[in-house]
């Protein structure tokens, strides 16, 4: 027998031993079984994951367990755990009607043949080697610490970040948040990723901003504490020439500039702009608005009158129809005289 060489997963598994002569020879599916119970080869697993790598476009890599003697396919980011199972269970669907099924026409098994002992799996495992290899697969998906950021300040905004449960309690917060999302370390849009970039940059360790790589705890404590809204890039009215989110809408602009107590600590943590009357009766009131202040507050006026005048048809609709009520009652109704009535 061949000495494995823990070196290489491949080599691990040791080869079958000679087949001894004599009446006393082991049945055959009883050897189909000994070898659907060795872990697969590292060739046969590493097909396995490139042809994942190209289903999912991205990086799957098998790594060798010599302690377990298993196979673990592992990737970053990219598709959940369930896809990557049910995209296996495609790659290599386990056929009612494969040969090794006891149901399947001429079957050994169905015909009570002694030789097929040992079921349909033994008999598959030596039909179909590569389904067996994929069932014996285990699966892993990491998270980057790009994803796990991402997912920081989404959940700040969303208010599920709380400091008092500290980095770990965080942190396994966001991984059963994002079990069940694909790619989250994508953005949704160019402000998310500036906000991103610039959290990333914030939570480097070492002398040097980005010598150290990002600190997922700091990451975490940053927004937790001082929220989301520091990491907008520097406020500016949008303007007609701005197409990639990034300037503040005049809305956002007038609550960055005004916005006190709750509606500050709303913005700071969930972007939660002003109220319209509120962010246009502060811009009206500040002594000195600015250029910006007065254009985001004039952008803001159709929408702020709009809405008022939705509220006086409203209110005018509601009493027109109590006069119309009172008025049909004394027609249908007279009122009697005190001396009528008294009666």
């Amino acid at each position: 027998m061949r000495t494995p060489d823990p070196a290489v997963p491949d080599a691990a598994v040791p080869e079958a031993a000679p087949e001894a002569p004599g009446p006393a020879a082991a049945p055959t599916a009883i050897a189909a079984a000994a070898v659907s119970e060795r872990p697969p080869r590292g060739p046969r697993v590493r097909r396995i994951a490139d042809r994942l790598s190209v289903q999912f476009r991205v990086p799957i890599e098998p790594q060798y367990d010599q302690a377990g003697h298993r196979w673990t396919l592992r990737w970053y980011d990219g598709p959940t755990v369930a896809a990557v199972r049910c995209a296996l269970e495609r790659l290599f669907p386990n056929d009612p009607a494969a040969p090794g099924d006891p149901a399947a026409p001429n079957n050994p098994a169905a015909s009570g043949d002694p030789s097929a002992s040992g079921g349909a799996h033994a008999s598959r495992a030596s039909n179909d080697p590569a389904a067996e290899d994929a069932a014996r697969l285990a699966v892993r998906r990491d998270l980057t610490t790009r994803a796990l950021v991402l997912a920081a300040i989404r959940e700040t905004r969303a208010g599920a970040m709380h400091r008092s449960v500290g980095s770990w309690g965080q942190r396994y917060h966001l991984e059963q948040l994002l079990a069940d999302q694909e790619h989250p370390d994508r953005t949704a849009d160019p402000r998310e990723a500036a906000m991103l970039e610039r959290l990333l940059e914030a939570s480097s360790t070492g002398v040097a901003r980005g010598a150290g790589g990002p600190d997922l705890a700091r990451a975490f404590d940053l927004v937790a504490r001082d929220g989301v809204a520091w990491l907008l890039p520097e406020p500016h009215l949008a303007g007609p020439a701005d197409r990639d989110a990034l300037a503040l809408t005049p809305l956002e602009y007038l609550t960055s500039r005004y916005a006190t107590g709750v509606h500050r600590a709303a913005w700071e943590t969930a972007l939660t702009p002003l109220p319209l009357r509120t962010a246009v009766t502060a811009a009206h009131q500040d002594p000195e608005p600015g250029p910006d202040a007065a254009r985001a507050a004039l952008t803001l006026l159709p929408a702020l009158r709009a809405r008022a005048s939705a509220e006086l048809d409203a209110v005018e609709a509601r009493l027109a129809a109590v006069v119309a009520a009172v008025t049909s009652g004394s027609v249908s109704t007279p009122i009697l005289p005190a001396h009528e009535r008294s009666r």
